[in-house]
């Protein structure tokens, strides 16, 4: 970490040294840091922004394209629209470290795992990103300890336009989408259709997934808004799994599982109603979200390490019927003196969930070392679970001086998880949580092009219900994880808009942090954990038609305190947490209205196991993206992976394991496609 600072001291420097030559640009305006519309410049957190330039430019297949552009992100794909992803906190499947949201409403269920949250999300109705970075649960309660990536949807338009479009890729992908938007007098509406086709470059990799959005907005009078939307999301995902470390150097297209799979229907309307006074805003949002969910997952499927020889190879067929409603209340009121603003509100969250999980009897092939079939046997388990939650919050914010802001809030989260099981095994009971966090932070102008801030917060993650019951991992004795924030960071923008910095020094203590033990057969709360580490994002424009987009992260992810099975992994770094990141996007415009951008991403080695006893290199990979407009048509072609490595986006080990564990990432992959535009002037 030393090596860093002085280069960090000298940016701050240099940008002090010229704050009084430029004019500041900083005034662009985020919701999610205080759910409510501020300047960034005004917000005590590091926030970044995926606009809707950007997210056309990259036109993703998997989210982790664009999240990776992102410091402190780490997103890792698998395959599909399948993704993990944790702000600044290394993640596994269960651990939920981040929450997504769209508009404001959480993607997944309270108390639900972490992994393939975009899944459910129609991506072409993306208008913009919001990520806020660092413990949000002072706002947004449980699971924000990395923080919150809000995902914006479009509005309906002020005058009719209609965009379609279709993509063809190798290992025959094919997406098509189709969006209208317009409105006349008091109403306005925006669709988004859109459908995904691949084969998927590796065996047993397809994906199915069909999409439809649907907004329409009402505007009774001049102060206030009623809005409706729905989002009906079906998809059907192949699950390959990972492969050890051999069997990925021979072929990483070759998958262990031939039927591991995923599918899910989700139907999430919402109606909003938005009031806007003079010196004021009331927002009340209604939610409601059925995901029905059957699956194989492929880590389910094992060979039994005890009991009768030969051992055979067990899996599950998990099932769930899962329904939410969400009420969220927000009022903001402005006061005259020092610029104060009271934001207050309340979360009500009610939920049930129907799971089911059966037994399943698998048949290895011991030649190819491929799950060939599988014969459903018992009901295994069976839960009826019901989930409360109320949580009522209270923020203020004050400038006691023209260029210093103040903030102070907290939110207080009472949850309950009731538990039936319908089999009678004794695991079922109620648990409950209650937990305070409060958080503050200050802005100070320190020159017109120079804004800085400082924050503490406090963060915690309660157990998913799948870590205290239904895995075959569970623990009900399960504590929650509580983390506690320190940062400091610097904003600027210089040289007429050319150049614009961010940067960020944080660290963030985690208790009772939850892993699963030794000998894999339990979670547990497994100690202290501490998270260290510098973003840095800057935007160059060094003459015309050119522009350089740089995001770097430093890590220290480490394990303070953590014994289990007689092992002690005090002082070790924790998995999957590379201590440099680097990505850069070098875009150029040779011709008016042809773009091409080259992508550069490297990472660190990095361990796959808590004793790390085995480690990964990562090669560099590039990614060319191409694109032309013409009238109201546009084409682009995309190639990602440009040299063509074989690479891992996940890897993983333990101590029971005497090998290392892949999942393989995509070969160099070609994407042509074309769209025509239809009203609404420019596109």
């Amino acid at each position: 970490m030393r090596s860093i600072f002085p280069i960090l001291v000298l940016t701050l420097l240099a940008q002090t040294a010229g704050a009084q030559e430029v004019r500041q640009e900083l005034d662009e305006v985020v919701v999610t840091a205080s759910r409510v519309s501020e300047k960034i410049k005004d917000t005590p957190v590091s926030v970044s922004l995926l606009t809707n330039q950007e997210l056309e430019t990259i036109k993703a297949r998997n989210p982790e394209e664009f999240l990776t552009t992102i410091p402190g992100i780490n997103s890792q794909g698998f395959g599909g629209e399948s993704e993990l992803t944790a702000i600044r906190v290394p993640t596994h499947f269960t651990n939920p470290y981040t929450i997504v949201l769209v508009d404001g409403v959480p993607t997944a269920s309270y108390g639900s795992g972490s992994s393939s949250q975009f899944l459910g999300i129609n991506n072409d109705n993306i208008a913009r990103i919001e990520i806020i970075k660092g413990p949000a649960s002072a706002l947004y309660g449980s699971n924000a300890i990395g923080g919150i990536i809000n995902v914006i949807t479009k509005e309906p338009s002020a005058t009719p336009q209609a965009t379609i479009r279709s993509e063809i890729g190798d290992y025959h992908q094919v997406r098509s989408s189709l969006s209208g938007s317009g409105g006349t007098g008091r109403y306005g509406f925006n669709v988004d259709l859109s459908q995904v086709d691949s084969d998927g470059w590796r065996e047993h990799s397809s994906l199915e997934k069909e999409a439809a959005s649907v907004k329409v907005n009402y505007t009774p009078n001049d102060i206030s808004l009623l809005s409706f939307k729905t989002d009906f999301i079906r998809s059907e995902n192949d699950s390959p799994g990972s492969i050890s470390e051999a069997d990925f150097k021979s072929d990483w297209q070759h998958s262990y599982h031939s039927f591991a799979y995923n599918e899910s229907d989700k139907l999430a309307p919402a109606l909003t109603y938005n009031l806007y006074l003079d010196e004021a805003e009331f927002r009340a949002t209604l939610a409601m979200r059925d995901v029905e969910e059957k699956s194989i997952p492929n880590y389910s499927i094992r060979q039994l390490t005890y009991g009768r020889q030969p051992r055979p190879y067990i899996g599950s067929l998990n099932s769930s019927d899962a329904t939410d409603f969400n009420l969220q209340l927000f009022y903001s009121h402005n006061l005259s003196l020092a610029r104060a603003r009271i934001n207050t509100g309340l979360d009500l969250v009610n939920g049930t969930n129907d799971s089911k999980s059966y037994d399943l009897a698998v048949t290895m092939d011991p030649i190819t070392n491929r799950y060939e079939s599988y014969t459903v046997g018992d009901l295994a388990k069976s839960y009826d679970i019901t989930t409360t939650v109320l949580a009522p919050y209270l923020q203020l914010e004050f400038s006691p001086l023209t260029r210093l802001r103040l903030s102070a809030g907290g939110r207080y989260d009472a949850a309950t998880y009731e538990v039936d099981d319908r089999l009678g095994g004794g695991t079922g009971g109620d648990k409950d949580f209650s937990q305070f966090s409060p958080k503050a932070g200050l802005t100070y102008e320190i020159s017109p092009a120079l804004n800085g801030y400082l924050n503490y917060s406090d963060g915690f993650v309660v157990p998913t219900t799948s870590q205290l019951w239904t895995s075959r991992y569970g623990n009900h004795r399960l504590s929650p994880e509580k983390a506690r924030n320190y940062e400091i960071g610097l904003r600027s923008s210089f040289w007429e808009k050319r150049l614009r910095i961010d940067c960020s020094v944080y660290t963030m203590d985690i208790k009772d942090k939850i892993v699963v033990n030794d000998d894999s057969t339990l979670y547990i709360n497994a100690g202290k954990a501490t998270q260290r580490g510098i973003e840095f994002q800057a935007t160059i424009l060094p003459i015309d038609h050119v522009r350089l987009n740089l995001s770097y992260t430093y890590a220290e992810n480490e394990y303070d305190s953590y014994v289990t099975g007689g092992i002690d992994y005090s002082g070790n770094t924790q998995p999957r947490s590379p201590a440099n990141h680097l990505n850069a996007r070098l875009i150029i415009e040779p011709l008016t209205n042809l773009e091409v951008e080259l992508e550069l991403d490297t990472v660190s080695h990095q361990f796959a196991d808590e004793a790390n006893l085995y480690s990964y290199d990562r090669p560099d990979l590039f990614h060319l993206r191409t694109s032309y407009d013409w009238r109201s048509w546009s084409g682009w072609v995309h190639i990602l992976n440009l040299t063509d490595e074989e690479y891992a986006t996940y890897v993983s080990a333990s101590t029971s394991e005497d090998f290392m564990s892949l999942y393989s990432g995509a070969p160099r992959t070609f994407y042509a496609g074309l769209s025509y535009h239809w009203g609404g002037g420019s596109k």
